[in-house]
């Protein structure tokens, strides 16, 4: 027997079965959520299996007519059919519409389809057809080859037939799925004796949907002319992505703080594959990436974009958090590089916690228990890369670059937090500065181009006036708050570049230089990521452009609460010449102090 449910009980245990959103996305791997849970813990539960069935709803057209919905609208009956999938008797569930209008609407996306229809395809056609599909592919023919043969499951209950379409713990919805429902059979089978331990349980999809097209975004090329220098044909240049993906336990965190968003384009099964199809384009020979949880990187990102040729390096926050489904996790920065590019010299990893540590014990009392609020989870991953053999070496010494991905406490009301994290970086890095290596640095500062964070990196210094606003725990009077490092930001140094057209000024802040946002939400809305690089030792050739303020993020088209950035920079001259010093061995823990 079935039961259409979403959890099942008995006094000794509790079954919770969930689908991460009730709409199903083409080519995006369905997986539901089921969690086990006991109650009576002197009951010892028998060893047993899970067991899933997927069925595909079934709709005989020629028989159906009444029931034939919109393949755009499904909410709509259709009421008129593409002549020529008529004719080819291969495309009847994606070759009705419900208007005129909607039918031409959707004729560049649907003509594709009768290529792949055709009785003999060009290879050649499919092959370039397929490139500019859902992450780079469609369906495979079969489907559009059925040969009118009955599958050889199908049910019939409350009144529709379902066909099977799958069997194992996940489903991926096809292109024959679209536009009709899916359906679960979930069962735990006793490994013993075979039997059923709880009744059947049934869950139905809302209709398969297509994702929307992605829009491209295009890189900006500068003009030789301002600040930035002519690129030579010799010149090595490298592309370097930061883009806070969120995490999604942050997404779904039952705050309701992205419920603007459709729960399906919120799902971490669509935005996992919406945001491979965003990055890859990009081409980027060094991404880094925050807010990356850590069975997501192990899970997905690490094994996709190993595909792709990236190298991974990933550095958890000390802090784990329970999801909405009862499980600890966090987040962390993941750096990614083209191992045909680089090779990996040396990887530092910094706690923030321990940069504040040495403060807080040296309190006692309520000043302590006070100063335990600067210990914070936030990390940096510090990674030093050497182009490989045959790329940029002149005397034998090949470039290295130092690639910082960091992503700072978020909590507005913890300014002082802030910059002790960004003066301890900045500290850090200076030790790898002294051997004469570029650096990068790619942030999700939470902070305004206003701030004293984004001051301190790009002028080199702040000045902090004593108060309970700025300093709560007085550790910012104890440091040392200036750097010589010659940091900026790619974008700010853009803005004065004459290649930039009107269109994209106008999508910069004409005070800050940076971005207008790279963080748009109702609640917030600014800009709070960068990329900074020594000025002396790197040349910037280019950025990626900037989003049009369109809606809140994240949305069905950018799986983000964050946009990308992305900068092309050329090596100068004394990117070659690097000390044959070794490399220190840690970067320490601790900011400098100030001198007393």
């Amino acid at each position: 027997m079935a039961q259409e449910s979403g959890s099942s009980e008995s006094p000794k245990w509790r079954l919770d079965l969930d689908f991460p959103s009730k709409t199903p996305v083409f080519g995006c791997r369905f997986q539901p959520h089921i969690r086990m849970q006991i109650i009576d813990y002197s009951f010892e539960f028998p060893c047993h299996e899970y067991s899933f069935t997927w069925y595909q709803e079934d709709v005989c057209l020629s028989s159906n007519q009444e029931k034939i919905r919109c393949f755009v609208h499904h909410d709509e009956l259709a009421t008129i059919q593409c002549t020529v999938c008529a004719s080819q008797s291969r495309l009847g569930k994606i070759s009705y519409y419900c208007s005129i209008s909607c039918y031409k609407a959707a004729w560049d996306k649907h003509k594709v389809h009768h290529h792949f229809a055709a009785p003999n395809p060009d290879p050649q056609a499919v092959n370039i057809i397929k490139s500019f599909g859902p992450y780079g592919s469609y369906p495979d023919l079969p489907y559009y080859q059925y040969d009118g043969s009955q599958p050889d499951v199908m049910v019939e209950e409350d009144g529709k037939t379902w066909i099977q379409v799958g069997s194992s713990e996940y489903y991926v919805p096809t292109e024959n799925d679209i536009g009709f429902c899916l359906r679960l059979k979930f069962e735990v089978i006793d490994s013993s004796t075979r039997t059923q331990l709880c009744p059947a349980r049934i869950k139905v999809t809302d209709p398969v949907i297509y994702p929307l097209p992605h829009p491209p975004r295009c890189t900006m090329w500068n003009s030789c002319s301002g600040d930035l220098k002519e690129q030579s044909s010799n010149d090595v240049t490298f592309r370097v992505l930061s883009y806070n993906i969120l995490a999604d336990y942050l997404a779904t965190s039952g705050s309701n703080r992205h419920s603007y968003c459709l729960d399906w384009a919120l799902s971490w099964e669509y935005r996992q594959q919406n945001l491979l199809y965003e990055i890859i384009p990009y081409d980027a020979d060094i991404l880094c990436l925050q807010e990356v949880q850590n069975d997501h990187f192990e899970n997905f990102l690490k094994p996709e974009l190993a595909k792709y040729g990236y190298s991974a390096i990933y550095k958890k926050k000390k802090i784990e958090m329970f999801t909405c489904k009862s499980q600890q996790t966090t987040d962390g920065c993941a750096t990614f590089y083209r191992s045909q590019r680089f090779k990996e010299i040396a990887t530092y990893e910094l706690e923030f916690n321990n940069s504040a540590r040495p403060f807080v014990d040296s309190l006692d009392g309520k000043q302590k228990s006070e100063a335990y609020r600067l210990l914070k989870g936030n990390v940096a991953l510090v990674v030093i890369l050497e182009m490989v053999e045959n790329e940029g070496s002149s005397d034998g010494n090949r470039p290295r670059i130092c690639v910082s991905n960091t992503h700072l406490h978020a909590n507005g009301k913890d300014p002082d937090i802030k910059l002790l994290q960004v003066v301890t970086l900045i500290h850090a890095l200076e030790k790898i500065a002294q051997l004469k290596i570029p650096l990068l640095i790619c942030a999700d500062l939470n902070s305004l181009p206003q701030s004293d964070p984004y001051a301190f990196i790009s002028k080199g210094k702040v000045e902090i006036l004593p108060s309970k606003e700025t300093d709560q725990s007085g550790i910012l009077q104890t440091l040392k708050l200036s750097h010589s490092l010659n940091l900026v930001s790619a974008y700010a140094t853009f803005f004065h570049s004459d290649g930039v057209e009107d269109h994209q000024r106008e999508k910069l802040d004409p005070e800050t230089k940076e971005a207008l946002f790279t963080y748009f939400t109702p609640s917030f809305f600014g800009t709070i990521d960068y990329i900074f690089y020594t000025a002396a030792s790197l040349r910037l050739d280019s950025v990626l452009e900037l989003l049009d303020k369109e809606g809140f993020l994240p949305s069905a088209k950018w799986s983000s609460d964050h946009i990308a950035l992305m900068a092309s920079f050329s090596l100068e001259a004394s990117a070659y010449n690097w000390s044959s010093e070794p490399l220190p061995e840690s970067l320490g823990q601790h900011p400098t102090f100030a001198q007393q």
